[in-house]
C-alpha cells in the first residue's frame, strides 16, 4: 500500500462482552501490536512523533460476542512486517482485561474501510464546499482547555499538520488562510461526553458544511480538497487513537 488506508480488525469472544471503555481497547490493541511485532510498537510509543502514525476506534454494536476495532494507518511502511506476520499466523489474539479474544477476519471494504495513494490526493480538483461527518466525538485544544466545537481553522490547520507529518510531500500553506477564507456555514453537531477510562472527555458529532469565500486563492480550494479526504484517515482534533475524531467525507462542490 503507497498510502494511507483503513480496515476493520473483527475478533470473537466466547462469552458476551461488556462495553469497553477506549482507553482499555486503546491498551488491549497495543498489547497486542506488542506481542506481534516488538519493533513496530516501540516506534509507536516513540515520543519522536508528534503525531501517532494510526488511529483506532471501536465500532458499534457494543457488548455481544464481536467486537470490530477499525484501524487507519498513516505510515505504511512502518505496518509492513506486522501484516506479514499477521498473515502467516493468521492474526493475534487480543487481550481485553481479562478476556482473550480470537481474530475473525481483517475487513477491507465497508463504509470505515479503503485506501488512497498518496499521489491520488494530488490529482483531486479543487473545491470551494465540503460536508464532513463526525461520527464520534471531536474536540480540540486550544491553550489549557479542550474546545468541542467545529471551528475551521482548529479542524483544517490540525490535518495540515497530520498531513504534514505523514506525507513525503508536504502541504506548504499558511494555516492562517483557514481563517480568512473558509466559513462554517451550516451544522448539525450536539455535544456527547464520553468516559475514556481516565477522565470524561466533551466533543461534538454530527454534520457540518464549511465553504470558502469568494476572494479565496485557489491553494486553498486545493488544499480543502485534499484535506477533507485525508480526514477519513487521520481522524480530527485529539484523542484519535482513543475512537475520538472519526470523520467521514460526504460531498464536495
Amino acid at each position: 500500500m503507497n498510502g494511507p488506508y483503513a480496515v476493520v480488525l473483527r475478533y470473537r469472544a466466547r462469552q458476551p462482552l461488556s462495553a469497553p471503555v477506549p482507553e482499555a481497547v486503546h491498551a488491549a490493541f497495543l498489547g497486542m501490536v506488542r506481542r506481534a511485532d516488538p519493533a513496530l510498537a516501540a516506534t509507536l510509543h516513540s515520543p519522536q512523533h508528534r503525531f501517532r502514525p494510526y488511529t483506532l476506534a471501536l465500532l458499534g454494536p457494543r457488548g455481544g460476542l464481536e467486537l470490530r476495532l477499525r484501524l487507519s494507518v498513516l505510515a505504511p511502511d512502518l505496518f509492513r512486517e506486522f501484516w506479514r506476520r499477521w498473515e502467516r499466523r493468521g492474526g493475534f489474539a487480543l487481550r481485553l482485561g481479562r478476556t482473550w479474544l480470537s481474530p475473525a477476519a481483517v475487513q477491507k471494504s465497508g463504509p470505515w474501510c479503503g485506501e488512497i495513494p498518496w499521489p491520488r490526493f494530488w490529482e483531486l480538483p479543487p473545491v470551494r464546499r465540503v460536508c464532513l461527518a463526525f461520527a464520534t466525538p471531536t474536540t480540540f485544544r486550544q491553550g489549557d482547555v479542550d474546545l468541542p466545537l467545529p471551528l475551521p481553522k482548529l479542524l483544517f490547520a490540525g490535518l495540515l499538520a497530520k498531513w504534514n507529518a505523514a506525507s513525503s510531500r508536504p502541504l506548504s500553506l499558511d494555516p492562517e488562510l483557514f481563517s480568512r477564507f473558509l466559513a462554517l456555514t451550516e451544522g448539525r453537531v450536539r455535544i456527547q461526553s464520553v468516559w475514556d477510562g481516565r477522565a470524561t472527555i466533551r466533543g461534538f458529532v454530527g454534520v457540518v458544511e464549511f465553504r470558502l469565500k469568494r476572494d479565496a486563492p485557489k491553494e486553498v480550494g486545493q488544499a480543502l480538497a485534499l484535506l477533507s479526504a485525508f480526514a477519513f484517515f487521520a481522524g480530527a482534533g485529539r484523542h484519535t487513537t482513543h475512537g475520538f475524531g472519526l470523520v467521514r467525507f460526504l460531498h464536495a462542490s
